[in-house]
This record gives structure tokens, sequence and C-alpha cells, in this order.
């Protein structure tokens, strides 16, 4: 299992109602298996999880411990699901259809319900992290908090009803009846875990209604600085020279750039998905796409072209096309901006010209008002 797999699931499914909730190890479970999935599988697979990675995720010791592992897998297999369908449809699915221990591999086979295809499976409107930032985590609340805001992390902020706060966190409904219990208990709790192990700093306010609190505002921050604490402590000094060689990247990135810049969050899905189609190369291409940006005059919104580029060449490499932004050529160069220039203002340092008095009335009286005030014309 690697940590560093990406985790991706349809956004119906991250806002799902967990009425019967998977516990950590039940959830850690899933995530490691969806992690495996690619993006060009069409179907299901089986999916393998070695002994050692069981140990690790559900936190056991010592010698492998085969009946507490099965006792795991058996309740995950009668965990459900509740996911919202259109017109207040709902579908209610088991997670996992089959599992099978393979005696003399070390490892555990486990297949997801083909219920869940639409929601894992060749996806296009979905929220991704990185499996390790949820393997810290010690609390199926806390996970839970950290996908719905993944979610959200684009917006910045983002409200819950309360009541469906906790149907999407796990809640079981009684537990924790009193919202003062909840906030200690549930809410506090996971945010204080996922400020301390993930990518996200969170706060929250509380919104009421009269004295009751009626929903629940989260603000939501991104710390790509942040070395995450993965499990295996041997690929650490791996990671962390890879995020130095990735911020390395946007800052050459960046350099390239006119009027716009790439933020850490832009970069990271930015020169993933480039990485995706082109592999050594992504910095390469993504060079060619500025330069083009920077030259086309049609290009408006240079980060939502960037990424609409991605997704359209993405799209193409998956169905076996060659794709390089080196085939992009300016068809309306940009060029230094003419100031078009008022008739006025050209004309404003010539003496103006005298008008003619030619209306006989002003000049009749024009004559009486001198003669009046003394002074007479000099003939």
């Amino acid at each position: 299992m690697k940590s560093n797999y990406l985790v991706a699931q349809s956004n119906d499914l991250i806002e799902a109602r967990h009425n019967n909730p998977l516990t950590v190890r039940e959830q850690k479970i899933i995530l490691a298996m969806v992690s495996e999935i690619q993006p060009d599988d069409e179907d299901f697979k089986e999916y393998r999880i070695s002994l050692k990675d069981f140990n690790e995720m559900l936190g056991l010791k010592g010698k492998t411990k085969y009946s507490e592992i099965k006792e795991v897998v058996k309740n995950l297999m009668g965990k459900t699901i509740e996911i919202p369908r259109k017109n207040k449809g709902w579908l209610l699915a088991h997670w996992v259809s089959s599992a099978e221990y393979i005696d003399g591999e070390g490892v555990i086979e486990l297949t997801f319900s083909p219920k869940l295809k639409p929601y894992l499976l060749q996806l296009k409107e979905y929220t991704s992290y990185r499996l390790s930032n949820i393997l810290a985590l010690n609390s199926t609340y806390s996970i839970r908090l950290y996908e719905l805001m993944k979610k959200w992390e684009f917006l910045g902020t983002w409200e819950y009803p309360l009541e469906d706060l906790r149907g999407k966190l796990g809640v079981e409904e009684g537990t924790y009846p009193k919202y003062s219990n909840f906030k200690v208990r549930v809410l506090s709790r996971a945010v204080e875990e996922v400020n301390k192990k993930t990518d996200f700093y969170i706060s929250f306010e509380e919104i009421k209604k009269g004295r009751s609190v009626e929903r629940i505002k989260f603000t939501i921050k991104h710390k790509p600085e942040k070395e995450i604490e993965l499990l295996d402590a041997k690929i650490k000094p791996e990671r962390l020279k890879k995020q130095v060689e990735n911020e390395d990247i946007r800052k050459r990135l960046n350099a390239l750039t006119k009027d716009y810049s790439f933020n850490h969050i832009y970069f990271t899905e930015m020169y993933e998905g480039a990485l995706f189609i082109w592999s050594d190369d992504a910095e390469k291409e993504l060079s060619m796409l500025i330069h083009y940006v920077n030259e086309e005059e049609s290009v408006k919104n240079p980060l939502g072209f960037i990424k609409m580029k991605l997704q359209e060449y993405g799209g193409l490499y998956q169905k076996g096309l060659p794709v390089t932004f080196a085939d992009l050529k300016p068809s309306q160069r940009r060029t230094g901006r003419v100031e078009k220039v008022p008739e006025w203002f050209k004309n404003r340092n010539e003496p103006k010209k005298a008008k003619k008095e030619t209306d006989l009335n002003i000049a009749e009286e024009r004559e009486k008002l001198l003669k009046e005030l003394g002074y007479e014309n000099d003939k």
C-alpha cells in the first residue's frame, strides 16, 4: 500500500449519510481500496491488501492476529451507506460484496459492491486527496470531516445545517443529542486532529437561531508546507525531497507567467494532471502552455483556460491519442495597448479663435452698455 496514492470519490459519495457508520479501521480499509482504483478503470477489480498493511491500518502490534482481522472484515461487509439520488431518491448499498483471505500469499482480496461503480469509476465530478492525509487520523469523525472539507476547499468556507452535519459525520441517531456534547466529543476533537495531522487548518463558528445552534460555518485553509505524518517513517525524507522539488518547479513556472500566478493548491492539481499525461516532460509541457497563454490575446482567464486544456488533453490521452502543447500556436497575438486619443486632447494647445459676433442685438446691447459706463469706441 502506497500512502501517496490518491483517493478519488464522487461528490455524491462524499456527501452521503453514514447512518450505519464505518469504524476508523473500516474507513481506512475502504479508502485504501479506493486508492488502488485507476482513472481509466471501467470495472472494479479484486483489491489486495497485505496482512502487513492490515496490521498497520488496524493498529495491531506483534504477530498477525488472523481472527481479529477476519472479524474486522466480517463487520465491514455488513456496513451500508445511504447515497442521495435525484428527485429525493436514495441508494442504500453495501461497501464490500466479497472478501477472501489467500493463504500462502498473506493477502486479503476485497471487492466493492457493483452498485458503487458510478461513484468510484470514470468520475467527472469528484473530490480527491492523498491517502496519507487520513492514515494518521484516529477518529472516524476526523476522517469524514476531512473529506467534507476537501470537497469545499476551493471555496474556502462552507455551511452545514447541524442535523445534516451529524449524519454526514456518521454520528448515530440518539448519540450526543445535546449540542454541547456533540461539540466537545465530536466537532472540536475532529477539527483539532485534522488541524494537527493533515494539510488543512479548519475553524468553525456557530450560527444560531434564537438561542439554539442551527448551522455550522467552516473556514478551510490549506497548509501546503506541512509535512504529513506518515505511518511509514522510512519514506518521509523521500516525500520531503519531492515536496521541495515540486516547489522549485512551481517557482520556475510562476516566473514564466504574466499577470497571474499559481498558488500551492492550483499548482498541485495542475502538476499532478500534467504528470499523469506526460510524466517526466510535465514541466516542459506546462511551460509551452504558459507561453501560449501569454501570447494568445483571446485568452481572458488564464487559470481557467489552463485547467480546461489539461482536462481536454487528459481525456485525449486516456483515449490513447498523443498530445502535446507544442501544437498550440497563438492565432491572435497580444500587442501593446494603443490608446485612442480624442481630437480635443490633440488640439488642446492650439490658440482658440475668437468667435464673430453676428447677432446684431448682442452688438447693440454691448455698445449701449459701454456708453453708459463712459467708454467711447475708437473709430
